[in-house]
């Protein structure tokens, strides 16, 4: 897919959404234009199942953290050409930054969407060296949506297994703004809460296995976890919930609200390198936290 190659998924359901998808893809064209990068590489046979690789200016570097970025749309909407905006403050470090592309609903359910997710990081670890990644210093983060699936990811580990993995293969997740509890018997009947996760996990669907929240037992992979104080209501009251329940749980755990912001500006303010979020995922990039057990 291409920039002039994107399928129209129809009208983006929250307010401001058309607005902030235009600007980011307007800020994305130019990084591609003026970027080292690898555009459209397939690790599925699927039209979605491919990845954007951004690379560093220098070509000699090597042994390069990764981090493999998932957009949001309400699983629905987007294209990883959102994400590209992200890429100079994380190449600059140096690093690699991947943007990535997965199924979208209604046509594909759960787990259709993770099985890609664990798909594109067990193409990641197998093909990344080539292009100066290190294997072994995969991350892995995501916007509302791809956030969600972020936190999935890295949480269900046997899909590490399933591909012949390591378990620690991701050494830190960063959902941002992302939507952490599909529990459908906590949302309100026919409401738009009700109506996305239903379209995500079809009839009959398990949306405790489609929530991150359900899935945090035995969890060692680092979190950093971030929203804004202005951002979708459910999200303001889940994530503190779902950082609880991680630390609870055998891992790094760490948390920031950004003041007066909403969902989509704590995407968008990623193009400040002085933004929290990008310095955290940058120290956390170059040096993983080690989790230290309480006495």
């Amino acid at each position: 897919m291409s920039f002039d190659n994107m399928p129209d998924r129809g009208q983006l359901m929250l307010p401001g959404a058309t607005e902030y998808a235009a600007r980011i893809l307007a800020e994305s064209k130019k990084v591609v234009a003026q970027s080292r990068c690898l555009i459209d590489v397939p690790y599925g046979t699927d039209f979605f199942q491919k990845i954007d690789i951004f690379l560093p200016a220098d070509p000699s570097l090597k042994d390069l953290p990764v981090l493999m970025f998932l957009h949001g749309g309400a699983w629905r909407h987007g294209f990883k050409e959102w994400m590209g905006f992200m890429a100079p403050n994380l190449t600059s470090l140096p690093a690699i930054f991947v943007s990535a592309n997965y199924r979208l609903t209604p046509e594909t359910k759960h787990p259709g969407q993770l099985d890609d997710c664990w798909d594109a990081v067990a193409w990641l670890y197998k093909n990344v060296a080539q292009h100066g990644g290190d294997p072994n210093r995969l991350f892995i983060g995501g916007h509302s949506a791809g956030g969600h699936l972020a936190a999935l990811t890295a949480l269900k580990r046997d899909g590490a297994a399933k591909r012949g993995l390591p378990a620690d293969v991701i050494k830190g997740c960063f959902p941002l703004s992302s939507p952490l509890n599909l529990r459908l018997d906590e949302m309100e009947p026919g409401g738009r809460r009700e109506h996305v996760v239903k379209l995500l996990i079809g009839d009959g669907g398990n949306d405790r296995d489609a929530s991150p929240i359900d899935n945090v037992a035995g969890n060692a992979t680092p979190f950093f976890i971030a929203w804004g104080e202005n951002d979708l209501p459910e999200i303001v009251a889940q994530s503190p919930a779902v950082v609880e329940a991680l630390e609870n749980q055998p891992c790094v755990v760490a948390w920031h609200v950004f003041a007066k912001t909403g969902h989509s500006q704590t995407s968008e303010n990623c193009r400040d390198p002085t933004n929290v979020w990008v310095q955290k995922v940058r120290a956390w990039m170059k040096r993983p936290p080690v989790y230290e057990p309480p006495e």
